[in-house]
């Protein structure tokens, strides 16, 4: 950070680090110096008063432990692979879901039977017995895609807080697990979905971290 002032006592900073990250105190500091400075001038050009400033550091990661010109970053984990960490986290994890009366195998069995369940109860049904395997719930689903309630879109993440609600206060084991990643970021690392995860690019929407995430500071409050 850098700081210059004119014959007029105009305070002029150059910096990369965004305002809201200023330190008060340190700036405090450098202005009160700049107001020494100013009072003994050095004649530039004949006529233009200038005063030269001590450089400060630019960089954040320069600056001692604490102090608040050093951004904070949360955690980030990452989960999606059977053989990876926290892959309870999915709703392929083989943790059945009771709802309504009825066992589901899986979380996935119940979110995919949610798109037929008013209109079309018995594909539902068939979602929900077809198989103990995620993966067959999923493809039967997409089998009978053009019977999907037509306003899916709009609440699919709605009905995807509700899956995970029901999948891990039914869980006790899973509910320990979600509440002890803290207030880190959870990622759905799927290279296939873009949207309820962050797709081939590691740009996706990640719906599916985030619908962890509400649900995790939803159990906190809970008793």
């Amino acid at each position: 950070m850098r700081y210059r002032i004119d014959q007029h006592r105009t305070v002029y900073i150059t910096t990369d680090i965004p305002p809201p990250q200023w330190d008060a105190a340190q700036l405090n500091h450098f202005l009160d110096h700049g107001e020494k400075k100013a009072s003994e001038p050095k004649i530039d050009g004949g006529n233009r008063a200038s005063t030269a400033f001590p450089q400060w550091p630019s960089s954040p990661a320069r600056h001692s432990k604490g102090n608040s010109f050093r951004p904070t970053r949360r955690a980030r984990i990452l989960f999606y692979h059977k053989t990876d960490p926290h892959y309870g986290f999915t709703n392929f994890s083989p943790h059945p879901v009771h709802y309504d009366n009825k066992m589901y195998p899986t979380s996935e069995h119940l979110f995919q039977s949610f798109k037929f369940e008013q209109h079309r109860p018995d594909i539902a049904e068939h979602i929900r017995t077809c198989s103990h395997r995620a993966t067959v719930a999923l493809a039967q689903a997409r089998r009978y895609q053009s019977d999907v309630r037509p306003d899916w879109k709009n609440i699919n993440v709605e009905v995807m807080d509700l899956v995970l609600w029901q999948k891990f206060t039914q869980h006790p084991s899973l509910k320990q697990e979600l509440l002890a990643t803290g207030d880190a970021e959870l990622v759905e690392n799927s290279d296939k979905d873009s949207f309820w995860g962050i797709g081939a690019n590691k740009q996706g929407q990640n719906e599916l971290g985030k619908a962890l995430e509400r649900v995790r500071a939803k159990l906190r409050h809970s008793p």
